[in-house]
């Protein structure tokens, strides 16, 4: 039952969070920016480490409704 008409508010919250994942990805890098922390050297790594961070949090917070919509939580 993981699509369901009835109950939109899972797929309105997880559209939310990948859009707060992106949101979130370009402020951790700014942090960084901000701090003076970030160089031509350093860029592209800095940049991976916030993207990581930012989807891990993502994907920890989607996996809590799409675990509910499948079943597995009740």
């Amino acid at each position: 039952m993981l699509a369901s008409p009835n109950r939109p508010w899972p797929f309105f919250y997880i559209v939310s969070l990948i859009l707060l994942g992106l949101h979130l990805s370009h402020g951790v890098s700014s942090v960084f920016q901000t701090l003076g922390l970030r160089n031509e050297r350093w860029r592209s790594r800095l940049d991976c480490v916030a993207s990581l961070y930012a989807w891990i949090l993502v994907l920890g917070f989607v996996s809590i409704p799409l675990a509910v919509l499948s079943g597995y939580l009740k």
